[in-house]
């Protein structure tokens, strides 16, 4: 909650909730499928009994996919967090105003005027602080 602009906190937080839910339910819900699509059920036969009466099914072979599917997404997780982790701790890092949307704020020019509101300017103050944090890793 820190990371909450105050302008428009509660709408954020909501936004934020939403996607956090959808994240967490649908994977079980592609995995479920998976694994039912993967499983090879075992190969069922019905026997006689020595009585010639009782029937016995005797089932051979099949395999669960459950074991291997989990092997598979439990090394995939973890090449994305080996690939993603210098990428998350960046933007974990970000300065508090990077999250801010600035959405009736002042800006101010060189010589310390006030005049417009945000979101008016050249591209490049459009562009805000993420530009100009790029545009300066580049040039190191």
């Amino acid at each position: 909650a820190s990371r909450v602009d105050p302008a428009i906190g509660g709408s954020y937080m909501t936004l934020l909730n939403t996607f956090a839910n959808l994240g967490g339910t649908w994977p079980s819900s592609a995995v479920m499928y998976l694994v039912g699509q993967l499983t090879v059920p075992p190969k069922c036969d019905a026997i006689l009994g020595e009585d010639g009466e009782t029937v016995r099914e005797v089932c051979i072979g099949g395999r669960d996919a459950y074991f291997p599917l989990q092997l598979g997404l439990s090394i995939l997780g973890c090449l994305w967090v080996m690939v993603m982790k210098k990428r998350v701790q960046y933007i974990a890092d970000l300065p508090d105003d990077a999250w801010r949307t600035h959405i009736g704020d002042v800006e101010e020019d060189e010589n310390g005027e006030t005049g417009k509101e945000r979101g008016g300017g050249s591209m490049e103050m459009r562009k805000g602080w993420w530009w100009r944090t790029m545009k300066g890793r580049k040039n190191a």
